[in-house]
């Protein structure tokens, strides 16, 4: 059988669903090509480790071009001996010409990586590209094309032997596609056009759907786990460039993120993973001195910085308190109480904080860095409160909000000032806490409602809002809903975690990068590169693992 449906038997039905829109693709595509009625068609084929190789069919009838385009791949399949594991099939659609001008003038006004149309150098497409390689390639740098970059993709992956001068590009092709995916087990229709581009229709975020994203994205950050308990960062997906911080803030915060996914996965391989990266943080990052008021202090050192950060004080105190939690092992709270002594020090009379000191001789280095590390600093105070039962800490903690609140820092609408009204208000109910966090959730949902960009963190925002207003109305207080949009706070929610799912590497969007098997099933950050760090795998986990939570909660009553 000298076909594709040789490695993946489900592409017949692909290909049988793409040619039912044969007449569409035919009527859209006039523009280019007037009465000529021609196909375009797109093959792209990974064995899941290798990036996809696009073979491009053109013909006058759309069974021609299948026929051009699978020949194309069978050949690149036998040369290579690589056996697909994925297929993608793309037909343009919705074909637009324009000068090279009016193209950069579109592309330029666009976000960064946010460009979601096919792109062709020539009506006859030659040299056409699906969105998804001209984005993941950089075939643009700095609002100009990379010749250079264009150019090594042409020879290594469409096995071009002599390169094209800009000066031979004399208009733009865009278009749109109408696409399937195919692995060895199904055949998933794709978004046509718009910032879904390319990526599986969904028809729910349900319960499954956001443990499979769980489950895949902490195996992620496992593996990135190394012998010694240190990070590997993550990967620039466009380049597959690994990413070299020493950064024990995101260590830390990202630390906390796996063990709630652990709560939820019980995988074996992520407690080791959580377990050695927990040995590293306290074993090789923390140092403890005497204090004359607070006895025992400690502080993470930022090694590469010779630096005290305030945030990495709380975020590793969430570490340990959610480590004692959920493998039930008290044997590090007491670094984690040295830890909040740690971050008393750094707390001024009136609760604001200083955010960085230096790790030398504990001078200040900087009063205010990142509004971050105050809400890292007070969810961690109220979480070793909740161990603890010392009234210092919430103490210390309602001090610093009532600070925030005089000083209208609720305008942030960040995420951590979230996680800090929800868990305050655990224990001390007063109005102004409540408000403080119906406020910092609202003051821009607007902006988080109708972001293009893919911002986990708007999701943790709201799902530590949507747990603080169940238990406004648990304790009777509903008239402080009153004043607050809440119905568009749960709408909100719903459109961010589906619209999340565009930071998720799906196969689909992974087959395209340079390392697929790398970064399938992990997360990404659109706009600096397909970047997967893993503090952005961090904050799509926490949030989608209180979604989870709450689908599962709606679930069980249905």
């Amino acid at each position: 059988m000298n076909s594709l449906e040789r490695y993946i038997p489900h592409i017949i039905d692909a290909r049988d669903k793409l040619f039912s829109h044969a007449e569409e693709a035919a009527k859209s595509n006039t523009s280019v090509f007037g009465r000529n009625m021609k196909y375009v068609l797109f093959l792209s084929v990974s064995d899941g480790n290798t990036q996809a190789l696009v073979s491009t069919g053109i013909g006058n009838s759309i069974e021609t071009s299948w026929r051009n385009a699978e020949k194309k791949s069978l050949s690149y399949i036998s040369k290579n001996r690589i056996r697909p594991k994925w297929i993608k099939i793309d037909l343009a659609i919705n074909m637009c010409a324009l000068s090279k001008q009016a193209f950069f003038k579109e592309y330029n006004n666009t976000k960064q990586n946010y460009f979601r149309k096919g792109v062709s150098f020539d009506r006859q497409f030659f040299f056409a590209f699906l969105e998804q390689e001209f984005l993941a390639n950089a075939f643009i740098k700095n609002g100009s094309f990379s010749m250079k970059n264009i150019n090594y993709y042409l020879n290594t992956y469409r096995d071009l032997k002599y390169p094209i001068l800009e000066s031979s590009i004399e208009e733009i092709i865009l278009f749109d596609t109408i696409s399937y995916f195919c692995d060895k087990h199904n055949v998933y229709p794709l978004h046509s056009g718009g910032s879904d581009n390319g990526r599986r229709i969904v028809e729910e975020v349900d319960k499954a759907m956001v443990y499979q994203m769980i489950d895949s994205a902490s195996e992620f950050l496992a593996k990135q786990v190394k012998a010694t308990g240190e990070f590997n960062y993550g990967y620039s997906g466009d380049v597959y460039r690994s990413i070299s911080l020493g950064n024990m803030l995101l260590h830390a915060g990202t630390l906390y993120s796996m063990i709630e996914a652990f709560s939820l996965t019980r995988n074996p391989t992520l407690e080791i993973s959580i377990k050695r990266a927990l040995n590293y943080l306290i074993n090789q990052t923390i140092v403890t001195r005497k204090h004359p008021e607070y006895g025992k202090v400690s502080y993470v050192i930022e090694k590469n910085e010779d630096e005290i950060k305030l945030g990495t004080l709380g975020v590793a105190i969430l570490a340990i308190t959610k480590y004692t939690e959920i493998f039930h092992d008290d044997s590090y709270l007491q670094i984690a109480n040295s830890l909040g002594n740690g971050i008393l020090t750094m707390q001024h009379r009136n609760g604001r904080f200083t955010h960085v000191l230096n790790a030398k001789d504990l001078r200040i280095k900087e009063i205010h860095r990142m509004v971050d590390y105050d809400g890292q600093a007070i969810f961690s105070l109220l979480r070793l409160y909740g161990w603890e039962n010392d009234d210092k800490w919430l103490e210390a903690a309602s001090l610093s909000v009532n600070y925030f609140i005089k000083n209208t820092y609720w305008k942030n609408s960040d995420h951590w000032f979230s996680y800090c009204a929800n868990e305050l208000t655990k224990y001390q109910l007063e109005d102004t806490f409540f408000e403080f966090g119906l406020k910092n959730a609202t003051y821009k949902l607007d902006v988080i409602f109708n972001s293009e960009t893919v911002r986990p963190a708007f999701l943790e925002l709201l799902m530590a809002t949507d747990q603080m207003i169940q238990r406004i109305r648990e304790v009777g207080k509903e008239y402080l809903l009153d004043k607050y949009p809440v119905e568009s706070i749960l709408k909100t929610i719903n459109k961010r975690a589906e619209y999340q799912l565009n930071g998720y590497f799906f196969p689909e969007v992974a087959m395209y990068m340079k390392n697929p098997s790398k970064i399938n099933g992990s997360f990404f950050i659109r706009h600096h590169s397909f970047r997967t760090r893993i503090d952005d795998v961090e904050h799509y986990l926490l949030g989608y693992h209180y979604y989870y939570q709450k689908v599962s909660q709606i679930e069980r009553f249905k």
